[in-house]
């Protein structure tokens, strides 16, 4: 985001709202001016953002000629019909909704990737800021594009807090139900989630992909020059609150070992190493990404037969750096 530009956060009670409050309160990032929206039914409440208190208005009197930037943490219909409202008042509009996700022709920016290439040449108007798994793995892909990435197989092993509120809600009611003896039925999921791992997320595609491995894939390509790299996703669901976690496997024009692909990785400003042969020396998604705004990455090897074949573990909390950091 500009440096101290005017800016209006719609929907800060979503946990992506709760999020960017939170970096605001944090005062990593600043603004000129600085307006809170719900829709009427839920505004009227009040946050405290940098010691001050702050009312939360009505979004059905919003005035969005006052700011520069917009940014939309609500549900897709929200954002629908209002993102092109404060479009229309000139501002620059980021939405993290599903609304505009898969429509190619809405400009797709992760922070550390392709917006510093793709921002200047732009007019104001709607950007999207991309699903989570797509930041987390865009970040570790970037640089090895100066290694010659010939292809990538990355598995997610996402937390219920990817799928909503109401999934995490989901998940505590089961654990709660399993652990006084009781029964549960999948509910808000397919199968049971407490205690167990999904391994489709979405609706099943008909080459046997799920919505998100197809969403992930997709968003790649669209902050990233990988249209002739083949890419292979699998997206599992897992019982973690917060944080996801990426297994991936890398297939490299050059080869590069394990304190090399370390040394490349350090580079990123977004990036932190945890990879020491000591117990403890890898990060997880619990004790090192929940609330941290790093990407934390660690068990780098090198294929003992191929050494342009390298694989690590990357974890991130999906909802700081996965959306809330990159959209401000």
């Amino acid at each position: 985001m500009a440096a101290s530009a005017a800016l209006a956060i719609v929907g800060v009670t979503s946990m992506v709202g709760e999020n960017l409050v939170a970096l605001l309160d944090e005062g990593t990032f600043s603004y000129s001016e600085l307006a809170l929206f719900e829709p009427t039914e839920e505004a009227g409440g009040r946050l405290m953002i940098g010691g001050d208190s702050r009312r939360i208005e009505a979004l059905e009197k919003a005035d969005f000629s006052r700011f520069a930037v917009v940014i939309f943490a609500t549900e897709a219909a929200v954002s629908a019909e209002w993102a092109p409202r404060a479009v229309a008042a000139g501002c620059w509009v980021i939405d993290t909704s599903e609304q505009w996700q898969d429509d190619a022709q809405v400009p797709m920016l992760v922070a550390d990737v392709n917006a510093a290439s793709a921002l200047p040449g732009l007019s104001r108007g709607l950007l999207v800021s991309p699903d989570s798994q797509v930041v987390q793995a865009a970040l570790i892909l970037q640089p090895m594009l100066a290694k010659g990435l010939r292809a990538a197989t990355i598995s997610t092993y996402q937390s219920l807090s990817t799928q909503g509120r109401s999934a995490l809600e989901a998940m505590a009611l089961q654990t709660g139900k399993l652990l006084n003896g009781l029964p549960v039925e999948g509910g808000t999921f397919e199968k049971q989630a407490a205690f167990n791992l999904l391994p489709r997320i979405g609706a099943a595609e008909e080459d046997g992909s799920s919505a998100a491995e197809q969403r992930l894939m997709a968003g790649l390509r669209r902050v990233m020059p990988l249209d002739t790299v083949p890419l292979s996703v699998t997206a599992v669901l897992v019982p973690v609150f917060y944080g996801s976690g990426h297994s991936v496997h890398l297939e490299l024009e050059q080869a590069v070992d394990r304190k090399a692909l370390a040394s490349l990785l350090r580079k990123v400003p977004a990036v932190k190493v945890l990879d020491k042969p000591v117990a403890g020396g890898f990060p997880t998604p619990v004790t090192e990404a929940a609330g941290d705004d790093h990407l934390w990455v660690g068990r780098i090897r090198q294929d003992a037969v191929d050494p342009k074949r390298v694989s690590l573990w990357s974890v991130a909390d999906n909802l700081r750096v996965g959306v809330a950091r990159n959209t401000l």
